[in-house]
């Protein structure tokens, strides 16, 4: 269809017409009101979509003067508010709003609304043909035709309107009753023709009116919108079930994260009534990816139901398991008493999983990594349980795999005495260049091939073992170390991409910077005096920015953003879809790629997910941006991903993070193998 859009945000205006050319529409653009009536009485579209705050002319103004007109054709009105008022919703139905599209529109919410508003435009279309054709025909007409005049008599009914009359207790010659009273009523009082709804023997019908002729009658048409409300009900159902979709998880039906975060407060506040305890379980399958690659992934689907099945028949109905991501599960186990009950069900879990995986059809030997952390006793913040639960999980895997730990404390131990001890030896680590840099393999969709590889600093300490980055970067960032941990990264990174090139690799590396690194004065020069040193080109680099340290709003920040897209590199923004920039902003900014949220991407498998994706791709492409997708565990999320236009993909399925010469080693294995989608 043509859709009018009136818009005077530059961007919005852009990301609506990419969105709507997307699902196939005309979009004629206007930046105000008054070019949008001018466009209007130019093109007739059959839908406006219309931005309330406008200048000159705004939203309700514009959906005001289009109603006066008195089109034969209707036009369907959609008005942009971040207004939630009740006071404002009736003031623009009044006006002659047909619909509300929240603001930032969300391309699933924008889909929905022009579904049903395409399905109404055409009953009306065919329902105003047939009226205009049967008008002078009453008797044939199938629907129910009624004339009234100002004594609201009933001077003629056709014979599709004998069932409504006998349903009103009414007849030729006798009072109307009935729905279609009032409606007489209000035309014959105010001149206004309005619209009721009636249902009659299993149909709906929609009445609306003729003017008065100057004889002072009128006549009442009835247009079966059966099909009309049918469709729409469909369109609510489908809504529903889409959303329903959207909290399971789709290979194994359990909830996912959406959900598990939703039950996770309602149990851990239902825990501080009851005065009970909550235990809160990751539990990883040991060498999935060897599953994977040695058995294929069919098998891997395989073992993942098998598991979800094993821990879900072990558990009380009460309790929930959730699909957090690949081979990642995490259990909620509530009612507990004590400490004691969580080393119990554990144990029960992982042979009772065992047990399930051995009488299934797969050939594959399974084990299972769990840790657990206990709500209130370990924390009483869900959020913080979470990363202690993770943190068990990471000490079993550490001790070998196939057993259960239970949280005993972060590294540092989130009191002042452990958190110094971990600081001196992140600084000691950080002086002796015992800072490792691992290399996770980028893939383009267009070649199939390695394209680039994402910088990870990694630590192995003495004391503690592998610590997760997790706690040593935002450690480094708390006590003022991260810029010698970041340019320790970086020579490494430059080094390692200097011997790449020297090799013959065509590669380039991604690094992440802090927000400290990207405003400090020397940073800039410091790092073209090192990329000078090995003779490397900026293009080479990629510097990525995460969406949440927010410098996007800084004048500061932009500005060196733009210093260093001026020396030649690129700039990509990470963990794009986050929530904390604007498009505007990033339309402003000089970046070269997005880098989509892991948290989007894990939702692919749902409709909602493919649209949102889909949308940060056009407009990706509109801003001439290039679309990375990290996160990627299996076949089906890569094959949708390549389909839906992503440039470069990054994840587990392809690679874990790799030391230098495992890199080598996977870079001698050459193209990459992409699925399609079916």
């Amino acid at each position: 269809m043509k859709i009018l859009v009136a818009e005077d945000d530059a961007v919005a205006r852009l990301f609506l017409k990419a969105i709507l050319q997307g699902f196939g529409h005309e979009v004629i653009l206007c930046a105000d009101g008054r070019a949008a009536l001018e466009a209007f009485r130019e093109h007739r579209p059959y839908i406006v979509i219309s931005d309330w705050m406008m200048p000159e002319i705004d939203g309700l103004e514009l959906c005001q003067r289009i109603r006066a007109m008195e089109l034969e054709q209707y036009t369907y009105f959609i008005l942009q508010t971040a207004r939630n008022r009740a006071e404002d919703s009736r003031l623009a139905m009044d006006a002659g709003v047909d619909d509300f599209l929240a603001k930032p529109v969300k391309r699933d919410d924008l889909f929905t609304r022009l579904r049903v508003a395409e399905r109404i435009i055409q009953q009306r279309v065919q329902s105003e043909r047939k009226i205009r054709m049967l008008a002078r025909f009453p008797a044939d007409n199938p629907n129910p035709v009624v004339q009234v005049d100002r004594g609201y008599q009933i001077l003629y009914a056709n014979t599709a309107s004998l069932a409504l009359l006998a349903q009103w207790e009414c007849s030729v010659g006798e009072p109307v009753t009935g729905e279609l009273r009032g409606l007489a009523e209000t035309l014959f009082a105010t001149g206004s023709r309005q619209e009721v709804e009636v249902s009659c023997a299993g149909r709906i019908y929609s009445f609306s009116s003729t003017s008065v002729s100057p004889e002072g009658e009128a006549y009442f048409y009835g247009h079966d919108v059966t099909e009309r409300r049918q469709a729409e009900r469909e369109l609510l159902q489908l809504k529903n079930e889409a959303e329903e979709h959207a909290l399971h998880d789709q290979l194994t039906g359990l909830p996912n994260r959406r959900l598990f975060g939703e039950r996770l407060q309602q149990e851990t506040a239902r825990a501080v009534r009851m005065g009970t305890k909550v235990a809160l379980v990751m539990v990883d399958i040991d060498n999935f990816k060897q599953i994977n690659d040695g058995f294929g992934h069919k098998v891997g689907d395989e073992v993942i139901v098998t598991v979800a099945r094993g821990l879900r028949s072990r558990l009380r109905p009460t309790d929930t398991v959730c699909r957090w991501g690949g081979d990642e599960m995490v259990l909620l186990i509530t009612d507990l008493k004590d400490r004691a009950s969580v080393a119990i069900i554990c144990s029960k879990l992982t042979r009772g999983v065992k047990q399930e995986t051995s009488k299934s059809s797969t050939s594959a030997t399974v084990s299972l990594s769990m840790g657990s952390a206990l709500f209130p006793d370990d924390s009483d913040d869900p959020t913080l349980l979470m990363q202690q639960a993770d943190h068990a999980l990471y000490s079993a895997k550490a001790d070998g795999r196939d057993c259960w730990r239970e949280f005993k404390g972060f590294p540092d131990g989130h009191d002042a005495k452990g958190k110094a001890d971990l600081f001196i030896r992140l600084s000691k680590a950080v002086a002796e260049n015992r800072i490792s840099t691992f290399y996770q393999p980028i893939i383009s969709t267009r070649t199939r091939k390695v394209e680039g590889a994402e910088t990870l600093a990694r630590w192995n300490d003495e004391k503690y073992g592998w610590v997760s980055p997790d706690v040593f970067i935002p450690l480094a960032e708390d006590k003022g170390l991260i810029l010698q941990l970041g340019n320790l990264v970086i020579v490494q990174a430059l080094d390692q991409l200097a011997d790449w090139r020297q090799r013959g690799l065509d590669l380039t590396v991604s690094i992440n910077l802090s927000k400290r690194q990207l405003l400090h004065a020397e940073f800039l020069p410091g790092l073209i005096g090192l990329m000078k040193e090995r003779q490397l080109q900026p293009e080479w680099v990629i510097l990525e920015i995460t969406e949440r340290q927010s410098v996007l709003g800084q004048a500061v920040g932009r500005q060196r953003l733009e210093e260093l897209a001026n020396a030649g590199f690129r700039i990509s923004i990470d963990d794009f879809g986050s929530g904390y920039s604007s498009f505007d902003l990033v339309g402003e900014a000089s970046f070269s790629e997005l880098k989509i949220h892991l948290a989007l991407i894990r939702l692919t498998n749902t409709q909602r997910g493919r649209r949102i994706v889909q949308a940060i791709v056009e407009m990706g492409r509109s801003l001439n941006l290039r679309v990375v997708a990290e996160g990627v565990e299996d076949q089906v999320t890569q094959a949708m991903l390549t389909a839906l236009g992503v440039d470069k993909l990054q994840g587990y399925l392809f690679s874990k993070p790799l030391d230098p010469a495992a890199f080598l080693r996977y870079m001698e294995r050459g193209q990459v193998s992409l699925r399609r989608a079916a």
